[in-house]
């Protein structure tokens, strides 16, 4: 069901509750009005009739009978029967012949009640106790109200047409505003359905800012604009994947054709198996490289996790680096003055990735820096772990500044270094993966600093 369709029948039953609930009431409060009114003038007929028989003497049965008849203020259809209260017998009644049934026991409860009201079919009676000084009877007062029946009827009649037209109006009217009020959304579905990965610069247009369905246009063109980003990132990554990946292989290739243009010596053949090494160990730190980002695109919460001495981790890493690079220098500071447990050292986060960022920040900073020297400071503080990484390097521009995070982005000034450029985008996605946050800030043609800082406990 649309949600058109739901709004409009939503509005139309609650509508129509209230209103079917109000023509209740007044159906209710008119049925009684009308029941209340009638009952008094029940009891008046009967009181009057009572004086005229018993407390006027110059009256007799006859004559009130025609002063009965002639009165056009009494009720249609009215009966009027009195009692003896002791002898229980009848004294008058101003018809020949009562429609009522007047049983012994309904007088005994008029007379214990001295008023009581009862209905016979559609005949509406009272019967009441009147004295004068010397004498108690029993009066009864019956007739059938046409009238208020009929003006009871006749609003019960306006009522129902009333409501049912009051409801389909609701429905025309409810329609009407939903689809007006939905109309903005049926444009942002129009316009949502134009974008597609070859116009993701498209936009949805936000209205006026201030609404609903603004503030939903407006997010919607959020999630285009990362989206679009990521689109475009992807693009990029698969280009260059493809170039750093044509460029070893292409060199491959190249090396045995012309290895196999003719005989060669022994120590040639050498030569060109050591160059193919060179760019298959090149095309296996690329292929990996590729496979730790797409493990960091994972929840940490699908890797294996496990508590990590940071401090221990960087050590041994910073060993395994030198003992590979012995051109490498790396000074390390370790600041844990403050820290008086072991507990406060360890971090939790999956072993392996938190090394890529020592040897990755490492490694990069050994590669810039002149004469590979780096310095490399590691300290705590109660909320996380910080790592300080600078080099003495040719540093990254203003201008190359803001896309180093980017996979196989490489600056300007870093074309000739050996590199596939993805180690600063490693590094960061294994930082975000943990909760952590990096900085880099740079001066041309003086160095780089890397600030690393990752919480004691990444979930």
């Amino acid at each position: 069901m649309q949600i058109r369709t739901r709004l409009t029948l939503q509005f139309a039953l609650l509508v129509g509750g209230i209103l079917i609930a109000f023509s209740i009431l007044i159906y209710t409060l008119s049925a009684n009005y009308r029941k209340q009114e009638f009952t008094q003038r029940l009891k008046e007929r009967a009181i009057n009739t009572a004086k005229l028989l018993i407390d006027v003497k110059e009256i007799n049965d006859n004559l009130l009978r025609i002063i009965d008849s002639s009165n056009y203020s009494a009720l249609l259809g009215d009966e009027v029967v009195v009692f003896d209260y002791f002898k229980k017998s009848r004294i008058y009644m101003n018809v020949d012949s009562s429609t009522l049934d007047i049983s012994e026991e309904l007088l005994s409860k008029i007379r214990n009640d001295e008023e009581f009201t009862f209905r016979q079919g559609n005949r509406e009676a009272v019967g009441l106790l009147y004295s004068n000084d010397l004498r108690r009877f029993v009066v009864i007062a019956s007739a059938v109200d046409t009238y208020g029946i009929t003006k009871l009827n006749n609003l019960l009649i306006v009522l129902l047409i009333g409501l049912i037209g009051s409801i389909i109006l609701t429905l025309l009217t409810g329609m009407f505003f939903a689809r007006q009020s939905l109309r903005p959304i049926s444009e942002v579905i129009t316009q949502v359905s134009t974008i597609s990965g070859s116009n993701l610069e498209q936009r949805v247009d936000e209205g006026n800012g201030t609404d609903e369905i603004a503030h939903l246009a407006i997010t919607f063109n959020k999630m285009l604009d990362r989206i679009e980003k990521a689109f475009k990132v992807q693009k990029s990554f698969v280009s260059n994947a493809s170039h750093e990946l044509r460029t070893p292989l292409a060199a491959i290739t190249s090396q045995i054709e012309v290895a196999l243009m003719k005989s060669r010596e022994a120590g040639e053949y050498k030569e060109v198996l050591n160059s193919l090494l060179d760019d298959a160990r090149s095309l296996t730190s690329l292929a990996n490289n590729l496979l730790e980002i797409a493990r960091t695109e994972q929840d940490i919460r699908s890797l294996k996790t496990s508590a990590v001495r940071f401090d221990e981790l960087f050590l041994q890493t910073q060993s395994d680096i030198l003992f590979l690079h012995p051109e490498y220098s790396i000074e390390t500071i370790i600041n844990d003055n403050t820290i008086d447990e072991d507990q406060d050292l360890t971090i939790t986060g999956n072993e392996n990735l938190l090394k890529l960022i020592i040897v990755n920040l490492l490694d990069n900073a050994c590669k810039f820096s002149k004469g590979n020297m780096v310095s490399a400071t590691l300290s705590y503080n109660p909320e996380n772990v910080h790592l300080l990484v600078k080099d003495q390097g040719i540093g990254i521009s203003a201008e190359d500044l803001p896309h180093i995070f980017e996979p196989f982005y490489r600056a300007k000034n870093a074309q000739t270094i050996s590199g596939h450029g993805i180690g600063l985008p490693l590094i960061s996605k294994i930082t975000s993966l943990h909760n952590g946050k990096i900085s880099v800030s740079s001066v041309e043609g003086e160095g780089t600093t890397v600030e690393v800082w990752l919480p004691y406990h990444s979930t």
